[in-house]
Order: structure tokens, then sequence, then C-alpha cells
């Protein structure tokens, strides 16, 4: 073997070193309580489901967290709320170590965010007490649309349906009373929450209209500067074993738009 050819191989093993070493250092900012505390909050396909319920949970958001948990080698620790204002207030304070959420731009700036995972649609769910069916219907002042409080919803619904009366809700749970009670004749949000929202709300509808997309990724605390490359090659290496679209099947979601 010649000198060129070692000093090739001694590269690509001190490269290789340098990497371990990166993922082994990220991995410690990750998780510095020793466990993966996954922020999740509660009814969402996207989050989690049947968190308190007799069978297994499911949702993107608990599966990834639980996988990424098995390969960093450490415990899992979800955290569930009940909305995701809390959870983003958990990240935002480094009370949870991992969320999965839309990457909007404000968020970002509290948020340090993977590659898109998915893309899903925004919508309208329409009570079973309303006729309501497109959005130049719901556009007018006696008509009652919720939101969930610190959700994008709240900041765009204003541009959308300028004229309506808009509406915080507390929670899904909440928000899923008003509907069935007439308090509420629609509600906002992207449409995966809205479809599972419509199983439990006899008569209600989802409707076709598209008002705009969300983009949900893996974030972690702004301020832990976690190498990029962590999160990125987990969800490469759930996708490439074909681990992500079985967590996607197994959540239920629907509303899902090609990324």
């Amino acid at each position: 073997m010649n000198v060129l050819t070692r000093l090739k191989i001694l590269g690509i093993l001190f490269a290789s070193l340098v990497l371990v070493a990166c993922a082994s250092s990220s991995a410690d900012l990750l998780t510095p309580q020793g466990a993966l505390r996954m922020g999740l909050y509660k009814g969402s396909p996207t989050s989690v489901l049947d968190f308190d319920g007799p069978t297994q949970p499911r949702g993107i958001g608990y599966e990834l967290g639980k996988n990424l948990a098995a390969q960093l080698e450490v415990g899992y620790d979800p955290v569930v709320f009940e909305k995701n204002a809390d959870v983003l207030a958990a990240i935002k304070n480094s009370s949870v170590d991992l969320v999965f959420t839309n990457a909007s731009a404000d968020r970002a700036q509290f948020i340090q965010f993977s590659k898109t995972v998915i893309r899903i649609e925004k919508g309208f769910l329409i009570s079973p007490h309303s006729r309501l069916q497109s959005i130049p219907e719901i556009n007018h002042r006696n008509v009652r649309i919720g939101y969930s409080v610190g959700s994008n919803s709240q900041s765009e619904l204003p541009k959308i349906i300028p004229n309506a009366t808009l509406v915080a809700t507390q929670s899904t749970k909440s928000a899923i009373a008003m509907l069935k009670s007439g308090e509420l004749d629609g509600f906002s949000t992207n449409k995966a929450i809205l479809f599972e929202m419509a199983g439990s709300i006899p008569k209600s509808q989802v409707l076709p209209a598209v008002i705009g997309y969300e983009y949900l990724a893996l974030g972690t605390p702004k301020s832990r500067a976690i190498s990029d490359s962590l999160l990125n090659n987990f969800i490469d290496r759930m996708e490439s074993t074909g681990k992500l679209q079985e967590i996607i099947r197994r959540s239920g979601i629907q509303g899902l738009a090609p990324n």
C-alpha cells in the first residue's frame, strides 16, 4: 500500500470520527436531561392520539420522537399538553427538547427547524347547525369561526375572512363542543385536525376549499444551536427505510398535500 493510499484512508477515517463526534455532541445538546422530552398535544394525528386511551398511542409527532430516541439510545419522555400553544411555550423555554409543528416564520424565531416532513392543506370545518358551503358565505359578520389560541390561524384568518366574527378556543375538545352546540358556525386549522374533529361531530363537513398550507417539521430550541444534520439525517433515514410512510399511515391523517 503506497503512502498516498494510506493518507486517503486516514483522511476518510478522520472524517468519520469527526462526524461521529459531532453527532454525539448534538445528541447531548438535544437531550440535556438524559431522555428525549417530546412536546405533544392531544387530538391531532400530526401530534398524538389515544394517549390516555386503552390502545397504543399514535400520531406522527409521537412516533417520530420515539424513533429518534431509540436511534440516540436515550429514554423517551412524551410531554403531552391540551393545546399546541402550550407546546410552543414549552419549546420556547426549553422545558421540552423536540416538537413537530408548522415551521412558520414567527416560530422560527425561537425554534430551529428541520427540513419539511409533511405538507397539509388548511381549511374550514362547518358545524352541523350551519349550511355554509363557501368562503364568501363564511365572510360575514354574523358568522362565528373558531381558531386555536396561539395558532397561525389567529393572524391569518383576519386577512382571509375579514368580516367574520372570530372566536378563540382553548383546546380541540372545547372547539368540538362549541361546533356541536352551534355556538360556532365553523372552525379553521389544518385539515388533518379538521378531519379528526369531524369524526366526533356527526353531520359536520370539511369544506373542499384550501386556504393555505402548513409545512410541518421537527424542531428544537434555537438557543441550543444543534447541528442541522442531526434531524435532517434522521428524516432521510426514516424516509429511505419506509418507516415514515408507515407512521403516516398509522396516524390516519387526511388532508396531506405533496411536498
